[in-house]
């Protein structure tokens, strides 16, 4: 006979892996649980395990980084050449250990040689992100982005001839503000205003044309809708003529690479810039991409770019990073990307992804950008589920359902109105 409480095949106490994959996750479980408050905070930062790499550091460095996790109970992966290594030569290490473990191991590093400071400072910033319990506010003019919360939605409006997308959609100026709209009404909170392709292979619009096709749309908006509306260019004149207009964000695909005057524009105006990652221009960036690791080589990207901008005066609570799926990456690229996404979230930046409707859905489903949608969904709920702040969007309306549910689903959102069924 079974014993009292157990299944007939003798599973007694329903064992199951739980996922955590922050803080934030550990905090709830433990609350659920019952567990006293102060026992919650210590419990919670032993749960979350957590591997770290670090790039480009000394040889005498990487010895002291491996004695000191095993020392905090944790552990270091480091190349077999450290046993040889000459003091200086440079390597890259991961750091193992729980949340816990690798703030010990910061505090440590805080005074010790050989670049182990700074490293300590980056550790830090790195772990204060992932703990899940960081919220922070992007102020965009008069609009307050709240990122840590719920996902943002930016809908995109691509008024241009030659889009990837939606060729000659917008083009009529009648037609493009009937969308912008639209999209506000869908919920879009973002209106990305952009007036040049860039498309794989396209070219450079003249200044005179993509004002034309952009301030008249932002002027109309600006006094009509409730979001903020965000200019998408690399031209620092055209940024400029957008922001008076009405605009309060920039999206640069250069990432504040192709003109030296964006830089000293954003922090003039002291408006949000993101800063996308692009291997070379639209024309050639998907002649034979190649990277050493696609993840790292972008994120070193993002960090240098961003670290200009505040050298130019941009303010880095200003600062949110994309790193540019479709632009100058194979469609197995874009893939890592995404399937990696949340090594992003170790930059001190909100993170922006667009995969609406790009040519590596369409290599995996076989379909042209028109039938994109549903697998953009499945692009949008995943990155959300790795914790992306923003999406930028075609389908507005779809999207915005698709955020909703991802964001329940990943304990973003837990108040919900509860209609009769």
């Amino acid at each position: 006979m079974a014993e009292v409480g157990t299944s007939s095949s003798g599973d007694r106490f329903n064992l199951r892996l739980v996922r955590v994959e922050s803080e934030k996750d550990a905090i709830r479980l433990i609350t659920d649980l019952g567990s006293d408050h102060a026992g919650v905070r210590i419990m919670s930062r032993k749960m979350v395990q957590l591997a770290v790499a670090a790039e480009n550091v000394q040889a005498r460095a990487a010895h002291i980084i491996k004695e000191v996790m095993l020392s905090r109970g944790g552990e270091c992966a480091t190349p077999k050449e450290l046993l040889l290594a000459e003091g200086t030569e440079r390597m890259n290490v991961i750091m193992i250990g729980t949340l816990t473990q690798l703030r010990r191991a910061a505090k440590n590093f805080s005074v010790q040689p050989f670049g182990l400071k700074a490293l300590s400072r980056e550790l830090k910033a790195v772990l204060a992100r992932a703990s899940g319990l960081e919220t922070s506010t992007v102020q965009a003019g008069g609009h307050a982005l709240e990122i840590g919360g719920r996902t943002h939605v930016m809908g995109v409006v691509n008024l241009t001839p030659d889009s990837f997308s939606d060729p000659g959609r917008f083009e009529r100026f009648e037609d493009a503000r009937k969308g912008a709209l639209e999209m506000v009404e869908a919920g879009a909170d973002i209106i990305d205003v952009g007036g040049e392709s860039t498309r794989p292979g396209s070219g450079p619009v003249p200044l005179e044309e993509e004002l034309h096709r952009t301030v008249p749309l932002i002027e109309s908006l600006a006094g009509e809708i409730e979001v903020p509306i965000s200019i998408d260019t690399c031209k620092a004149e055209v940024a400029r003529r957008a922001l008076d207009a009405g605009a309060v964000l920039i999206n640069d695909i250069s990432g504040l690479r192709f003109d030296p005057g964006m830089i000293p524009l954003a922090a003039e105006r002291e408006v949000p810039v993101v800063i996308m990652h692009m291997q070379g221009t639209p024309r050639d960036m998907q002649d034979d991409p190649a990277y050493d690791d696609v993840v790292s080589d972008i994120c070193r990207f993002l960090r240098e770019r961003a670290a200009l901008a505040v050298e130019g005066g941009v303010d880095p609570g200003k600062i949110l990073v994309d790193p540019g799926i479709g632009f100058g990456k194979t469609v197995e690229h874009n893939l890592e990307i995404i399937r990696r996404i949340e090594e992003f979230g170790s930059l001190p930046y909100p993170l922006v992804l667009g995969t609406s409707r790009k040519r590596f859905i369409g290599a995996v489903l076989d379909k042209p950008p028109g039938e994109r949608l549903l697998g953009t969904a499945a692009t949008v709920a995943f990155a959300i589920a790795r914790g992306v702040d923003v999406v930028r969007v075609h389908d507005v309306g779809e999207m915005v359902e698709v955020v909703r549910v991802a964001d329940a689903c990943a304990g973003k959102i837990r108040n919900f109105d509860r209609p009769e069924l």
